[in-house]
């Protein structure tokens, strides 16, 4: 199983970074301007109710404390990519609908933790979005604002050639590290999931329960 151009995330980022290194604010500022400033959950807040509906045995609570945790269907199995990587995944049994998990680091980016601590995650949302723009791979590609485990997260959403939808949340915890969290799948899986993990996601495992 292939999830969609996050492998090179880091790589990416790291670029970008590079690039702006000696940019000022205003150049930061204008980057932001790649978010746009909606929700990526109005589009399937009528879907809501399908969280409340679904009872606590029929999902699981995955992820690690270096992660965090979401829930997802109890029936969603972990896989490993066969390119090799970090991340926690889960998918439900085929290639299409994947959870993936991870967090950012301060080395991935060549920084010290002070600069990481100070990095806007803007610019890394922002980075994520122009290396999905440049991607043959999808169609459309947008940003957009949303709210996850209680934490404002800058969204980038992207449906590629093949019809399958992918949405990565880019947020900063209160424990201060920088957090990944994508879903991509088709639209029916989507309309139950992305709200399951928008309200569920936590940096433990007590909470997101």
């Amino acid at each position: 199983m292939k999830k969609l151009l996050i492998l090179g995330t880091v790589v990416t980022v790291s670029a970008f970074l590079a690039s702006c290194s000696n940019k000022s604010q205003t150049a930061t500022e204008e980057n932001s301007t790649a978010v746009v400033s909606s929700s990526s959950s109005q589009e399937t807040s009528s879907s809501s109710s399908a969280v409340s509906e679904a009872k606590k045995e029929e999902t699981q609570i995955i992820g690690s404390n270096e992660y965090g945790f979401v829930k997802v269907p109890k029936s969603w199995v972990r896989f490993h990519e066969v390119e090799g990587g970090n991340d926690i995944q889960y998918c439900d049994g085929t290639d299409i609908n994947i959870v993936t998990l991870n967090t950012f680091k301060a080395e991935q980016f060549n920084i010290s933790e002070e600069k990481y601590a100070k990095l806007d995650v803007v610019t890394v949302s922002s980075s994520i979005l122009t290396s999905k723009e440049q991607s043959s791979d999808f169609s459309k590609v947008w940003g957009s604002k949303s709210t996850i485990g209680g934490y404002e997260a800058y969204v980038v959403n992207a449906i590629a050639k093949s019809g399958k939808y992918l949405v990565t949340w880019v947020f900063r915890s209160n424990d201060g590290k920088i957090r990944y969290v994508s879903l991509e799948g088709d639209g029916e899986t989507l309309k139950t999931i992305l709200p399951m993990i928008e309200s569920s996601w936590s940096n433990t495992k007590a909470k997101a329960e």
